[in-house]
């Protein structure tokens, strides 16, 4: 008979928002003692500071979880189970991912087993975190609303051209004032973004944190009405899938919070108002607005490592077409191969219908097959899914588009007939 103790790993985690370091030792030495008082072996400790349970993008987490694949040890310890997860969908998941690998989940302080009476349990503990977490953010956010309805600070950035004061209101930073001043200025005057970012850089102006100007740094100060004195919050979209939020979506306007003089001015409203409107008309004549790139940031260069960026292939007599390039300058990478849009997209949303959809909720599937690609929603969801074809290490999309292993190839578009009949060569 093999009397061999059972080899623990131990995972620790505190947030910032709720807990202090010190809780990592008081969870340690908790796990520690269970050990001891069950014979069981530790060989390894995963530790997660300042990192929330609603995301899974935790370093140590998801070192813990490729870990179990070499099967080093039997039983992942936590101190409770919302340190592992307090989303039932990242639960279940990682859980599985366990299981699969040999390795069980066990929890200090809920002794639980795999009966029946367990089972449920655990869902019910798992229910109860992520309401828990769901509910702190809903009363999170009524005290930021009624922060809001007094036009205080309600943190992050304040922004170029302002500073918060001892009684967190916004204040005028005269010297930011200017250069905000002159980016409406040229910017109206038909100056690209580069020369503004030149002029600004040339007399010795810096970005709110304290970076020589660039040309991508204008998007939000153009677009960023709280120069005319409008007090905004609540604007930005909320969180997807992949627990981030995009910046550039907003909110329904009934749920937005604007209060007109609720800041300093510091440009006057025609002056903003003639800059939003040369933006827009500038945005329609792009030539990539209509068109979603699902694997935008996803799709990775193998010479450079840099992501690369959609692009959009014009041709005099026949039909444009769409591809993905990198996105560094070609002075810096000579890699020149582009892969074309549809063909790579398809390619990764049929793997991930192979790979992904069977570990998933049945809610989580059926959005993953009726959400329109266009969307944002469907965009999160995917990468979301992306991420997990990492535990499958013969799927070819992780080693070509997302791991960037691969140098630079070249597709023959007439391959990309069927899906089975795709090809991607391998030069490593």
């Amino acid at each position: 008979m093999d009397n061999k103790p059972l080899r623990v790993a131990c995972y620790a985690r505190y947030s910032t928002s709720m807990q202090r370091e010190e809780s990592i030792s008081a969870q340690l030495r908790a796990m520690k003692k269970f050990c001891a008082d069950n014979g069981w072996k530790i060989v390894g400790k995963y530790v997660d500071e300042a990192y929330s349970a609603t995301t899974d993008k935790r370093p140590q987490f998801q070192q813990m979880i490729a870990d179990s694949n070499k099967r080093e040890f039997d039983i992942v310890l936590v101190h409770k189970l919302d340190r592992f997860a307090r989303n039932r969908y990242d639960s279940s998941l990682y859980k599985q991912k366990l299981r699969k690998n040999g390795v069980k989940l066990c929890s200090v302080l809920e002794r639980l087993d795999s009966s029946p009476e367990s089972i449920l349990l655990e869902g019910l503990l798992e229910s109860i975190n992520e309401f828990y977490s769901a509910n702190l953010a809903r009363e999170s956010m009524k005290g930021m609303k009624e922060n809001a309805y007094k036009c205080l600070f309600n943190g992050g950035c304040p922004g170029l051209g302002y500073d918060i004061d001892e009684s967190h209101h916004y204040v005028i930073n005269e010297q930011e004032a200017k250069a905000v001043m002159l980016i409406f200025s040229m910017y109206l005057c038909d100056y690209s973004y580069q020369q503004i970012a030149d002029a600004l850089n040339a007399d010795g102006f810096l970005t709110k944190i304290g970076k020589p100007f660039t040309r991508n740094s204008f998007i939000e100060i153009l677009r960023n009405e709280k120069y005319t004195g409008v007090y905004i919050f609540n604007r930005s979209e909320s969180k997807g899938y992949d627990n981030k939020r995009n910046s550039h979506r907003n909110k329904p306007s009934e749920e937005i919070i604007r209060i007109e003089g609720g800041i300093p001015a510091i440009i006057s409203r025609e002056t903003w108002a003639a800059a939003e409107k040369k933006r827009i008309a500038h945005m329609h004549r792009s030539r990539h607005c209509n068109c979603v790139y699902l694997l935008s940031k996803l799709v990775v260069c193998g010479v450079c490592h840099h992501s690369m960026n959609g692009t959009i292939r014009l041709r005099p007599t026949l039909p444009s077409y769409h591809t993905y390039t990198c996105g560094t300058k070609k002075a810096d990478c000579d890699n020149p191969k582009e892969i074309e849009k549809n063909s790579l997209e398809e390619y990764v949303i049929e793997l991930v219908r192979k790979k992904c959809l069977d570990y998933s909720e049945p809610s989580v599937k059926e959005s993953f097959l009726t959400l329109d690609r266009d969307s944002y929603e469907f965009r999160t969801l995917l990468q979301r899914f992306i991420d997990r074809i990492e535990v499958y290490p013969e799927t070819v999309v992780v080693k070509l588009f997302v791991k960037g292993n691969v140098k630079s190839f070249r597709h023959n578009r007439r391959a990309f007939k069927t899906p089975s009949q795709r090809c991607f060569k391998d030069k490593k």
